[in-house]
């Protein structure tokens, strides 16, 4: 294959300096036949996978590198920005606030039969039927505007403790307490 000079390889490569195509031939994006002469087929072929590998985002060049670490940044403040501005919750936090929330209606329902029992001798179906029902309304209540108390941490569920404690529900020494506070 003959060769060319430097000069005429700038200009195939879309006017490039002639020091730029020296810079891609250190580089080893295009091949150096010999001192200041390039062959060019290898050099075009060069210099179109180079482009089409920065256009792809694998040239791993610093501009690429900064662009996508401004990206990131943003993201992580705008994810921060929310969180402050209660837009958004760890799933750590919400599992927690959920199972706080069924923990306690667990405990609230499971008080119904105790207190609901001596209320209910001698008395119809109807009736019977009613005060459960009541009970019922009055623990839904309650539970609506029932808020998770608040841990020292951000999420409460750091510590590995579950609501509810051992899983058997309340104990006897709370049951009969509001829910909410």
């Amino acid at each position: 294959m003959s060769t060319v000079s430097v000069e005429v390889i700038a200009k195939l490569l879309n006017g490039k300096t002639t020091r730029r195509v020296q810079q891609l031939a250190k580089e080893g994006i295009i091949p150096k036949a010999s001192r200041g002469q390039y062959e060019i087929a290898p050099c075009v072929i060069g210099y179109i996978k180079f482009l089409e590998s920065r256009l792809d985002g694998d040239a791993g060049d610093l501009l690429t590198e900064k662009t996508r670490l401004t990206r990131l940044q943003s993201e992580k403040l705008e994810t921060e920005i929310a969180r402050l501005k209660g837009e958004m919750v760890s799933i750590a936090a919400a599992e927690y606030g959920w199972s706080a929330l069924i923990g306690a209606f667990r405990a609230k329902m499971l008080t119904i039969p105790s207190r609901a029992a001596l209320s209910l001798v001698k008395k119809t179906e109807k009736e019977i039927e009613q005060i459960l029902t009541d009970m019922i309304y009055e623990a839904l209540a309650e539970l609506s505007n029932w808020k998770p108390e608040e841990d020292d941490d951000e999420s409460g569920a750091d510590d590995g403790a579950t609501p509810g404690g051992d899983g058997r529900g309340s104990t006897a020494a709370n049951a009969d307490q509001s829910v909410g506070g």
